[in-house]
């Protein structure tokens, strides 16, 4: 078995996050409840999306060592590397941000944060660098999952599973902490709202 898992708000977690920063840029007193989609949809309806977008260059970039790793992806990586199963992270990230003004390299960032939580230490999860690509485009990002030859592959949005290039044979598992109902038509996934259930779905564990 190969696994593939995408990074951003598949790994790696935003809700507190942007609730800060939606509260520093003034835009509100206080973040609205429902973590990162809610500040998404209050900030795009009230000050437009280059305000979204300004917070996301902000949250990607240089406050990304701010982000926090979902509880359960630990759990997840441990069993991958006790099975000894090669585990690749494929995500869909430009290297700069358009309206970044720090000029931040949203990949190193990345790295740097899996580096500071021992995503790359033999005592950790044991992970390579060179497991790990950042694309341009969506479907760059599905070309790189196909040609790694995944068996399986683990993301957040539902858009990835629902392009028609993605490839039909690799069991496809949506991670969907608030529960979120995918839009139809859809594709065949297993969802999944918290990483225990993830593993406990692809390592067979029964209750």
């Amino acid at each position: 078995m190969r696994i593939g898992v995408d990074f951003d708000n598949t790994i790696a977690g935003y809700d507190r996050l942007f609730a800060s920063l939606s509260v520093e840029h003034g835009f509100f007193d206080a973040p609205p409840a429902g973590g990162k989609k809610a500040v998404r949809d209050r900030v795009r309806e009230s000050h437009g999306d280059i305000a979204w977008q300004d917070l996301q260059a902000q949250a990607y970039g240089h406050r990304m060592s701010e982000a926090e790793m979902f509880r359960g992806v630990t759990r997840f990586f441990a069993l991958c590397r006790e099975s000894h199963i090669p585990v690749y992270i494929v995500s869909h990230k430009t290297q700069f941000a358009s309206r970044d003004t720090n000029g931040t390299d949203l990949r190193c960032a990345a790295l740097n944060w899996m580096e500071n939580r021992g995503f790359f230490e033999y005592a950790g999860f044991g992970l390579s660098t060179d497991n790990v690509f950042f694309e341009d485009t969506r479907n760059e990002k599905i070309a790189r999952i196909a040609s790694l030859n995944c068996d399986v592959f683990i993301d957040d949005l539902i858009e990835v599973f629902s392009e028609p290039c993605f490839p039909g044979d690799i069991s496809a598992i949506l991670f969907s902490p608030d529960g979120e109902e995918a839009p139809s038509p859809v594709p065949l996934f297993k969802a999944f709202s918290h990483w225990d259930e993830i593993s406990d779905y692809v390592f067979g564990v029964r209750h």
